[in-house]
């Protein structure tokens, strides 16, 4: 933490502008720039007066710098964007990619006159981010969506969402079945100094073998993962992930008790809070319970997620469209259709939701 009179305040300014990172110097009548940690607490809040990939400099009332470190930041928020903006950034992080991309097409032009550079690049980010994540969950070719990632990346390198932004073009290549591409994405995540984005790279490559239905590869490279010697509460977050994509590779590789077991150890290790891993967790349970023709266990684990662990709308489609399925088989057309048109009404575009109108157009 650095102390800054109004003199040294101004001196910080100007090595900003020498550097090439030029941004107002903030006016604290005005509403404050807020950081968001990962734990949807509020780290700090005051002007943001300094990005790069790897941290964000704060400068507070009191004219104190304080710097933090990118992976303990979920998102920042900033005094002056325009609320549109601040929702459809909302909407991406919470996995709601059409509703995001919907979102901010609603700012007017009128709502960015006299916007920072920062604001500007983050509305151009949400743009981007949304509506490639919106098509590939979807099912949809992200290709086209590509060149706006492609974009961000080659206009803003030093901007904060660089990491994201390299592993969601990954994904995108991954998708495009560009494999190579994709890999080359994620090792520029593994750069970052930071050991979570290590273990995050990591799990990057191993999902993209798990896509690939390459099971046995996927499990070694989740290994790989948790392997890897980080055990900041960041890395921790990401090696449950690596646990869970282990346990589905099990699952593809005709060892869904030895995955029943695995992924029941991670319910029981994580913290309530977690909803969005927890919800995966439980449909990755109730899919091994279906391989296994254990049916009901089945159900219980995908109502688990329709009635509890129901924030994420990727992992909450699929939980419908597993009960649409088994609740047909075990003879409740009733609540089959109940499932079928939530999923229908609340995630037209997904795939899980395509699949279930096809049995019902033939009827």
């Amino acid at each position: 933490m650095v102390r800054m009179s109004t003199v040294c305040a101004t001196g910080f300014m100007s090595l900003l502008a020498m550097s090439g990172t030029v941004y107002q110097r903030p006016v604290f009548g005005q509403a404050a720039d807020r950081i968001i940690a990962t734990d949807n607490k509020t780290l700090a809040s005051g002007e943001v007066v300094a990005v790069t990939p790897n941290a964000i400099d704060v400068l507070n009332k009191e004219g104190e710098t304080n710097k933090f470190p990118i992976e303990q930041i979920r998102e920042v928020q900033f005094g002056g964007e325009p609320q549109s903006l601040k929702s459809s950034r909302s909407m991406l992080y919470r996995g709601r990619y059409k509703d995001a991309a919907d979102e901010v097409a609603k700012i007017e032009a009128a709502e960015m006159e006299g916007a920072t550079d920062l604001i500007i690049q983050e509305k151009e980010f949400v743009e981007a981010a949304s509506k490639a994540q919106a098509e590939m969950a979807a099912g949809q070719s992200p290709a086209e969506s590509s060149k706006l990632v492609q974009s961000f990346i080659k206009n803003h390198p030093k901007s904060h969402h660089a990491y994201y932004l390299y592993e969601l073009l990954g994904d995108v290549y991954a998708k495009l079945e560009e494999p190579e591409k994709a890999q080359a994405e994620y090792d520029k995540v593994a750069l970052a100094p930071a050991p979570a984005f290590k273990v995050r790279a990591a799990c990057a490559k191993a999902r993209m073998l798990l896509r690939q239905k390459k099971y046995a590869e996927g499990i070694v490279a989740f290994d790989q993962a948790l392997e890897i010697e980080a055990n900041d509460d960041a890395s921790k977050a990401q090696k449950r992930e690596a646990q869970l994509g282990k346990a589905a590779c099990f699952i593809g590789d005709g060892k869904s008790v030895e995955a029943i077991s695995m992924v029941k150890g991670i319910i029981k290790s994580t913290d309530p809070e977690e909803k969005e891993l927890l919800g995966a967790a439980y449909n990755v349970l109730g899919l091994a319970h279906r391989n296994l023709n254990q049916d009901q266990e089945a159900i219980i684990s995908f109502l688990s997620v329709d009635l509890v662990y129901n924030s994420s709308p990727v992992n909450h489609a699929e939980a419908l469209g597993n009960l649409t399925e088994l609740w047909e088989k075990a003879k409740m057309p009733e609540r089959s259709r109940d499932a079928m048109q939530i999923l229908q009404q609340s995630y037209p575009t997904s795939p899980w939701a395509k699949k279930s109108a096809a049995p019902a157009a033939k009827s």
